[in-house]
């Protein structure tokens, strides 16, 4: 009989770009099996991966394996999602344009910077939104050329949310939002100057749409990753995939990890490694794993991230390994505090409506709803405890 698990298994085994003799092996023994391929599309979809799923059945013959209609869909994401990425990458050109001809330094993030350079089929990759960073002193001004360009801010509550014509652009002035959450500083540093100076063009405009060092890239992705609870395979996958890249190219550990340490993200960076080295099997030099870190990680740290590799994702998953890399007792509980009670517009977002009004309501409505999500987390957390799997 199939278990959950296996369908686990056997789509992370495809979530690639290529295939290893043994993968193959696997995923043809496993296709021959009482397989509900309704649940296999659809848990490869929620993880983002479905592209790849359908990529290499096809590639392996086993298509003929699925209903009628579970094949349709697959079909219907895969075409889909290329489209999309599609129709945005040539957005974001024209977007590069106009940033180079203004003279707005913007930065792409997250898949947008990876859809061109690691993804060379791009319904690899879905794309939900076009992710941007620009330097807090120009938000204002490419919010202006947005607006120009025939973008419009649909939703008052989330006023750098930008729509036109079923593209999305998401405007970021931090790779961890620091002007919603000010105390995520205590996590990445402030000041991404270095970032900055780093990063290279994306398209042919020297001046235009920019994409972040690879080393940096790397590190951007791992602290997202980690910022959404590694709830969603394809993040991971990136991750590997873009290590794959480079280390077959001009990759150095040494310089990965001196940029690591330049941004004290020595444990963000290990933890990515560590799920990367689990689900996809890629071999990280003992070393490199020692020098981020992994000799000292607390008992805590470790537990959080084999439950991650069992299967638990959530908030509190995230928050306690953000609170493992905090020193201070003081900044941990500032952060504990302005993530379960953020200011007034971002609680305005929480709940869709307007917190200053009703106020103490609100708060009481946050607190009850943290207490839920704990309750809920906690019985998570004791099933997932006593399951197997995962190695540090």
């Amino acid at each position: 009989m199939t278990t959950w698990k296996d369908l686990i298994t056997f789509i992370q085994c495809l979530s690639r770009k290529q295939l290893s003799q043994t993968e193959v092996d696997y995923a043809l023994s496993f296709s021959i099996k009482d397989v509900p391929w309704d649940h296999v599309v659809m848990l490869a979809g929620i993880q983002g991966v479905d592209g790849f799923v359908y990529s290499h059945m096809k590639h392996l013959g086993l298509l003929n394996m699925l209903p009628d209609e579970v094949l349709g869909k697959l079909e219907e994401s895969y075409t889909r999602t290329r489209k999309r990425a599609i129709s945005i990458l040539n957005e974001a050109k024209i977007l590069s344009s106009l940033f180079q001809q203004a003279g707005i330094p913007v930065i792409a993030l997250q898949g947008l910077s990876l859809i061109k350079v690691i993804y060379t089929d791009p319904a690899l990759r879905p794309l939900g939104d076009i992710d941007l960073m620009v330097k807090p002193d120009g938000k204002r001004r490419l919010k202006k050329l947005l607006f120009h360009a025939g973008y419009r801010a649909p939703y008052p509550t989330y006023p750098d949310l930008l729509f036109k014509a079923g593209v999305l652009i998401d405007i970021h002035t931090h790779v961890l939002n620091l002007d919603r959450i000010k105390s995520r500083r205590y996590l990445f540093c402030e000041d991404l100057k270095a970032m900055w100076e780093k990063a290279v063009p994306m398209f042919d405009q020297p001046d235009g749409l920019l994409s972040l060092d690879p080393y940096d890239n790397i590190i951007a992705l791992a602290a997202h990753a980690l910022k959404h609870n590694y709830s969603r395979l394809i993040w991971i996958a990136d991750i590997h995939e873009c290590l794959l890249k480079w280390t077959d190219n001009t990759f150095s550990w040494e310089a990965f990890l001196e940029r690591a340490a330049f941004w004290h993200q020595e444990r963000v960076a290990l933890y990515s490694l560590i799920l990367v080295e689990n689900i996809f099997k890629l071999k990280i030099p003992l070393w490199v794993k020692r020098e981020l870190g992994i000799g000292k990680m607390g008992l805590l740290e470790k537990h959080l991230i084999r439950l991650r590799l069992r299967g638990f994702s959530s908030d509190a998953l995230c928050l306690g390994l953000w609170l493992c890399n905090i020193r201070e007792f003081r900044k941990k509980m500032e952060f504990i505090t302005e993530t379960l009670f953020p200011k007034d517009e971002i609680m305005d977002q929480i709940f869709n409506k307007n917190s200053r009004k009703m106020k103490a309501s609100i708060y009481a409505k946050r607190m009850g709803q943290a207490l839920t999500l704990i309750g809920k987390d906690l019985g998570q957390f004791l099933h997932f405890s006593f399951r197997s799997g995962g190695s540090i």
